[in-house]
């Protein structure tokens, strides 16, 4: 019976830390997500929010073509 205890005990803690893990995998990838934002202006011949690295916002009389 004592052994049948540990098992428990011991596949209890391990579950724990399994469980704990993943949590912490979870938090890291929302904060990575988070960290990706990018800062958009609108353009002002058809107000589509464009950043700055992008080519044009597809208009024929964008200012942002290149």
């Amino acid at each position: 019976m004592k052994y049948v205890i540990l098992v428990a005990i011991v596949g209890v803690v391990w579950y724990g830390f399994k469980l704990i893990a993943r949590r912490n995998k979870a938090k890291q990838i929302q904060d990575d997500q988070r960290d990706s934002v990018e800062d958009v202006t609108s353009c002002p011949v058809c107000g589509v929010y464009v950043t700055p690295q992008q080519a044009d916002c597809g208009r024929e009389a964008c200012p942002y073509v290149r």
